[in-house]
């Protein structure tokens, strides 16, 4: 049976102002020994949701249908948002839809129906009426299972022959054609091998052969950082000296403390090591003790005291300190103290003496796995006391990072005074260079290279030779020279987990994965505008990253929180929002302590994805909705979410 999901587009329903009936008439419809309704929702008219939940359906479903949203008001956006998702338009199962409505009715005109496929899954945009809905369905019924079944495989040669014979038997007339199992009487010609090209241009064919519009379905952000989530592996054990541990690492084991702290009884101050059965009076000095010393080899009289430093360790025979501050000098030869009188008349037994095992006992957990070493200190000097030689923890991941393109000049290499006509300067490189150190990475810097399939092909198989993964920026777009994603599915048979980002900016961000020596390694090919590249950093690497550090380890909560978080501010400058994408605009982050609140303000009106100097100051991006009729801009002192990308301003 395939399984099908049902999703109902309407605000009012998805409010509780109206009730859903073309969902359940749907649902009554696909049921039967063909179809299993495995999905059921309703959302809003909003794009977003729409293609989200598509999104995330068509990994488990075979057949979508969205019902709702298909007429001619502004409000009406199924269609868009299917589109943003089909990674192929079924046209002629749309008219086939259309062609039978008509026959029943000329309104059908009105509607905007619609058929595709997101990745191996059928997906029907229908009208929201529960007349319209079933109508629409019910001209294609029949031929639904055969769409399916043909969408879900590598080829269609299986499903043309008779179970037990072969295309050729049924070429040669030892099967009859309408005996394919199908029931579609079709044979195909060409055996139907595994595609390895993907969705990308043909790096063989000429510049007149790619695509016009991008095969990649542009998924939301919320479910390309899952994607990255999901596909960037697990987190790295390694064993390192204390020494080795850098700041930003996570503790990857419970850590337990070898020997007590202080392993002897040590004196909390400076002053005189004591039998507190003597009390306050004139006492003969025996010998000083610092720290370091020994006290094996002899024990305190009573009625002598011996003068000690702070953590030394206390004599046997002594039981209290008494503080310098509470003596005074009787008698000294030579500038060596003779004689001394103890003031204090209140002296008790363990007066500032640290016990063995007071500050930390042999056995217990010193830090637990998940614990992450910062710049405070505190984690490595607990490690330190701990008696251990060295620690397991997450490794950092080691990071390749390359500029690409022709008219990309190294700004770290050769200094280049004049720039040829079409030339640009490479900021791309230097910026995530120096963000991928601020986290912690281990980088390796390839350089810029050129727009060249096996100049692109050898660098990124050089890198992910040595690397954890490869960051690279520029030629994922639509222009003739953008090999990257050619170059992973066709050079280094790597899968492109996704290749659009329904964002502003960074849209065309893609993110892939390559089998290498039994393992898999990572590419995140980032836009080649440096705010693009830089956001798209912040948004989707820095999060990956932080997960192959082990932050997840040993927290609770929202992951998404975790690894990318964000707070409230309220926001100080008034902004349009986009019609088409949500949109991350730079800003400053800034506590307000009048307000109790944060703020956040923009880093300049002018913020185009090329123009660098946006991102200048940043600490923040601002998470702003698409815009609508009802809600086309934000407006000052609204409060909007913000994405923590650097230290807030306190």
């Amino acid at each position: 049976m395939t399984s099908v999901g049902i999703l109902t587009v309407s605000t009012k329903c998805s409010q509780g102002l109206a009730v859903d009936k073309s969902g359940p008439a749907l649902e009554a419809l696909l049921s039967g020994p063909v179809w299993t309704v495995s999905e059921r929702a309703v959302v809003s008219d909003s794009r977003q949701e729409i293609a989200s939940r598509v999104l995330e359906w068509s990994t488990r479903c075979g057949l979508i249908v969205v019902s709702g949203g298909t007429g001619l008001s502004a409000d009406d956006v199924t269609v868009e948002a299917l589109d943003m998702v089909f990674t192929k338009r079924l046209p002629a199962l749309a008219t086939a839809m259309v062609v039978g409505s008509l026959k029943i009715t000329k309104f059908a005109a009105l509607s905007q129906v619609c058929a595709g496929l997101c990745g191996k899954c059928v997906v029907l945009g229908v009208p929201g009426s529960t007349k319209g809905a079933t109508e629409n369905v019910q001209q294609v019924l029949d031929v639904l299972p055969h769409a399916v079944a043909t969408a879900g495989a590598n080829g269609t040669r299986h499903l043309h022959a008779d179970e037990g014979a072969s295309v050729e038997n049924v070429k040669a007339g030892k099967v009859k054609a309408e005996k394919v199992k199908c029931g579609c009487s079709r044979m195909d010609e060409q055996d139907t091998a595994h595609d390895v090209q993907g969705l990308s241009n043909d790096l063989e064919a000429g510049v007149a052969r790619r695509a016009r519009k991008s095969p990649y379905p542009m998924i939301p952000v919320d479910m390309a950082l899952q994607q990255v989530l999901e596909n960037i592996g697990k987190p790295r054990v390694e064993r390192v000296p204390l020494g080795q541990i850098a700041n930003g690492q996570v503790v990857a084991e419970d850590v337990v403390a070898r020997e007590h702290v202080p392993a002897y009884r040590a004196s909390i101050m400076d002053g005189y090591a004591m039998s507190s059965a003597d009390g306050a009076g004139v006492f003969a000095v025996r010998r000083a003790m610092t720290a370091g010393a020994s006290t094996d080899v002899w024990e305190l009289q009573r009625g002598e005291i011996v003068r000690v430093a702070t953590g030394a360790p206390v004599p046997r025979g002594a039981d209290a300190v008494v503080m310098i501050e509470d003596t005074e000098l009787v008698e000294s030869v030579d500038g060596e103290e003779r004689k001394v009188r103890v003031l204090d008349t209140n002296i008790v037994e363990g007066q500032n003496i640290r016990p063995v095992g007071h500050d930390l006992r042999a056995g217990v957990v010193v830090a637990r796995a998940g614990t992450r070493v910062t710049a405070v200190g505190g984690e490595i000097g607990t490690l330190a006391i701990s008696g251990n030689s060295d620690f397991a923890v997450y490794a950092m991941p080691r990071i390749a990072v390359m500029s690409t393109g022709d008219e990309v000049v190294d700004t770290l290499g050769k200094t280049v005074t004049e720039l040829p006509l079409g030339a640009i300067r490479d900021s791309n490189r230097p910026a995530l260079l120096a963000a991928l150190r601020a986290l912690g990475c281990d980088v390796v810097d390839f350089g810029v290279v050129r727009d060249e399939p096996d100049a692109l092909s050898q660098t990124l198989d050089s890198a992910l030779n040595t690397c954890d993964g490869v960051i690279s920026t520029g030629g994922v777009s639509m222009g003739e020279r953008d090999w990257l994603k050619p170059v992973i599915e066709q050079r280094l048979n790597g899968r492109i987990v996704f290749g659009r980002v329904a964002m502003k900016p960074s849209k065309p961000t893609t993110f892939a994965v390559v089998p290498y020596a039994q393992s898999q390694r990572f590419v995140f090919a980032l836009p080649g505008n440096p705010v693009s590249a830089v956001v798209s950093l912040h948004m989707f690497v820095a999060p990956a990253v932080r997960k192959l550090a082990g932050h997840l380890v040993g927290v609770g909560g929202s992951e998404v929180q975790v690894l990318r978080p964000s707070v409230q501010a309220v926001l100080l400058d008034r902004v349009e929002l986009d019609r088409v994408r949500p949109e991350y605009v730079r800003g400053v982050l800034a506590w307000d302590h009048k307000k109790g609140a944060w703020t956040v303000e923009l880093t300049g009106r002018m913020q185009q994805s090329s123009r660098m100097a946006s991102m200048q100051a940043a600490n923040a991006l601002v998470s702003l909705p698409i815009g609508t009729d009802h809600k086309p801009q934000v407006d000052i002192g609204e409060t909007v979410t913000v994405i923590v990308i650097g230290p807030p301003q306190i």
